[in-house]
């Protein structure tokens, strides 16, 4: 079965608008606007100490604290992140809108933390390598290994059977793909750069930087939704059963 991109924008959707899409709305806005404290906050440090104390004291949403624990928060803050991620996908993944999937915010979490992390850093080369060779290869290991983070989250993959998986499972699909992440990206890009003008005009100060703190986790999550759905769909039409949740056990009502 080729690929669904209308029915894929959709039920990313509407998995996204619910009480598990709200809790993680939540906890990524909350981790984003303390990850933009911290970078104000070294920025202005940095600023303060070369001179530049009038841009420094213009800088929104700084904190009083030393540069070495800005650092830290946001190496903290990374962690989080990529913890958050995770729960995000297997979350969206089984297509869980009321309560988290058991197993979310606990199975084998160091060990998907690790080769997110490593996987992330060889999927990011290649697409590099990709593209500095030519624009094309670029694109195609985009699209060939989009599908590795969910392996490796989803079905407890390490990052090199991840990638291969990946590599597989797009096979056939890679130019709707192509179209599909085409899509999510324009949108989120032109709705994002719309509503951060809007901002910047009509809110004073600090202010002004809500609107794209509060756009920014609702198309990151999106996005997320979106891969996580499309990943089943192929799964599905591949032969594999979809990760989703049974009434039984599956599903915990934490959080």
């Amino acid at each position: 079965m080729a690929l669904q991109i209308g029915s894929a924008l959709e039920e990313a959707g509407y998995r996204l608008f619910s009480r598990t899409g709200a809790i993680l709305f939540v906890a990524f806005l909350a981790l984003m606007s303390s990850f933009q404290a911290l970078f104000n906050t070294i920025l202005a440090t940095t600023y303060a100490r070369m001179g530049y104390g009038e841009i420094a004291a213009a800088l929104p949403l700084t904190l009083d604290i030393p540069l070495s624990v800005a650092g830290a928060g946001i190496a903290i803050g990374s962690v989080v992140s990529l913890y958050l991620t995770i729960v995000s996908f297997r979350t969206f993944a089984a297509g869980a809108r009321d309560s988290f999937p058991t197993g979310a915010f606990t199975r084998n979490v160091p060990l998907a933390m690790v080769n997110v992390f490593v996987g992330g850093i060889v999927y990011s080369l290649l697409v590099f390598v990709g593209s500095i060779l030519f624009l094309i290869p670029g694109i195609f290991a985009y699209v060939a290994f989009i599908f590795m983070m969910p392996y490796v989250i989803v079905d407890d993959r390490n990052f090199v059977a991840a990638l291969k998986e990946s590599y597989r499972l797009t096979t056939g699909n890679r130019l709707a793909l192509f179209g599909l992440l085409l899509i999510v990206g324009t949108a989120a890009a032109i709705v994002g750069g719309v509503i951060g003008f809007v901002g910047a005009l009509a809110l004073p100060g600090p202010t002004s930087q809500l609107p794209t703190a509060v756009i920014q986790p609702v198309a990151s999550l999106y996005g997320t939704a979106v891969i996580a759905v499309v990943f089943e769909q192929l799964r599905e039409s591949d032969g594999m059963p979809p990760s989703a949740p049974s009434e039984d056990d599956t599903t915990t009502t934490a959080l």
